[in-house]
């Protein structure tokens, strides 16, 4: 099938595979028990915070592709949306942690507990001593905050300078910048390939090689996993921008010949920021005995999974009950 446009349905079912790749990785990163492979691809998942920023920049930049950028427009849409929905999982599995679970402010965050909590919930947290605060997985907030306030500054860098200013965005993977220095680079790649049709393209000289492209694809992708584990300068997670394209690419395919598939991985898309907000709270803080109890790797991880998205259905059940779309 012919791709004409990388859409939001596709972008979707991206997100989905990246959602399932996060899960992967926090449940069995940590397990080189499981058996090699489990683990190997586990250390490799991690590609999925890459594929989630290459994702963000681009979906940004299709949101003002043919329009012209109104800054307070765009951060009164965009930061309200990414806080109100942070809040909101927040303030359902907080209270679950400090009175059923054990997990309390004071005891997370020790001293001046509420004004850490303040912080975490500005997304600041990983620019201060608070750290990963009351849930570790949020250290993504303080990313996706900050690339979202510097969108403004790379779209227009991007579409003026082009390669040069993603190779200026490279060098920064060297430059210690707390936190951000790893993930400018993916970000303004998003925003490129926006503004370049790059995956319409890349995936239009793919199918142009023909059933060849499949091999093409397996080559890259096996070097590309090969490099970021054990190669040098652009290795880790500084590989990911590469490895992330190859897997979104893998998952266009799969979507575009299965409608089953693009369902499926798009149904998982739609409730992946929720389920990243919540599942640690799920598999690690307050059930991790239930969730590993299932043995096999497998069928942890479509239990978890399982789990996360009954969850999600019933979070965003309560988001119409309350008009939460009407709120924001």
């Amino acid at each position: 099938m012919i791709l004409e446009k990388f859409d939001i349905s596709i972008t979707n079912a991206s997100k989905g595979m990246a959602l399932m790749l996060i899960l992967w990785h926090h449940l069995f990163y940590e397990k080189p028990e499981s058996g090699w492979l489990v683990f190997q691809t586990a250390l490799l998942a991690k590609v999925c915070v890459g594929i989630y920023v290459i994702l963000s920049g681009y979906g940004l930049a299709e949101s003002i592709k043919h329009k012209k950028l109104d800054i307070a427009a765009f951060f009164k849409r965009r930061l309200v949306k990414l806080y109100m929905n942070y809040w909101l999982i927040a303030l359902i599995f907080i209270p679950i942690g400090t009175l059923l679970m054990g997990r309390t402010l004071e005891g997370v965050f020790g001293e001046y507990a509420y004004f850490k909590l303040l912080i975490q919930m500005l997304g600041l947290h990983m620019y201060t001593s608070v750290g990963y605060g009351y849930n570790a997985t949020w250290w993504f907030m303080s990313l996706i905050i900050v690339l979202y306030a510097i969108f403004p500054l790379v779209f227009p860098l991007t579409q003026k300078f082009k390669l040069w200013f993603l190779a200026f965005c490279a060098v920064l993977l060297f430059v210690p910048i707390p936190l951000v220095n790893d993930w400018i680079f993916p970000f303004a790649v998003g925003v490129y390939l926006s503004q370049n049709d790059g995956f319409v393209r890349m995936f239009g000289w793919l199918q142009k090689q023909g059933n060849v492209r499949f091999a093409i694809l397996l080559v890259l992708t096996i070097f590309v996993a090969w490099y970021r584990q054990n190669g040098w300068l652009f290795d880790s997670v500084r590989a990911d921008t590469f490895f992330g394209i190859l897997l979104i690419l893998w998952t266009t395919e799969l979507v575009l010949v299965s409608s089953y598939a693009k369902k499926a991985f798009e149904f998982i898309g739609v409730h992946s920021f929720n389920i990243f907000l919540f599942h640690t709270f799920i598999y690690y803080y307050y059930f991790p005995n239930f969730i590993y109890s299932f043995h096999y790797p497998v069928l942890i991880f479509a239990v978890l999974l399982g789990i996360c998205l009954v969850i999600s259905v019933g979070i965003e059940a309560f988001k119409k009950k309350i008009n939460f779309d009407k709120i924001l």
